[in-house]
């Protein structure tokens, strides 16, 4: 019996050391797993808030270049409005020159005026009636 009373003894002293290393090694880490469970939460809830923020953008920017398309097309038709009033302000400007001088010439009296109007001046008819 004292062989196995010694290898009971042992055995038994060995689980307990067995049973302490498990113990140690599960429980042993608790807070560095508790912490590491907590980052990975955190690390989740930022996941999730990057997703939403992600889908937000993503809908802004499909807007933003909706928006963006629109005023370029709106900017052409700007552009062309303003092509057709220089065109409109040269000839505009040209006739206020012509005007000017128009009104310099008239400002000065001309002797041979009547000559010169009579080419342009047709003599007017006399009014026919119907009856």
């Amino acid at each position: 019996m004292g062989m196995e009373r010694y290898t009971l003894i042992v055995a038994f002293g060995g689980g307990v050391a067995l049973g302490y290393f498990f113990f140690y090694l599960r429980y042993g880490a608790t807070k560095i797993i508790d912490e590491l469970r907590k980052n990975l939460k955190l690390a989740n809830e930022e996941i999730d808030y990057l997703n939403n923020e992600l889908e937000e953008y993503t809908q802004q920017n499909i807007i933003l270049k909706e928006k963006t398309t629109e005023l370029l097309e709106k900017n052409d038709d700007l552009a062309t409005v303003v092509a057709e009033l220089s065109k409109y302000y040269i000839h505009i400007k040209r006739a206020s020159e012509k005007s000017n001088e128009l009104n310099s010439l008239l400002s000065s009296p001309d002797e041979r005026i009547h000559e010169k109007m009579e080419k342009y001046v047709q003599p007017q008819e006399e009014e026919k009636s119907f009856f």
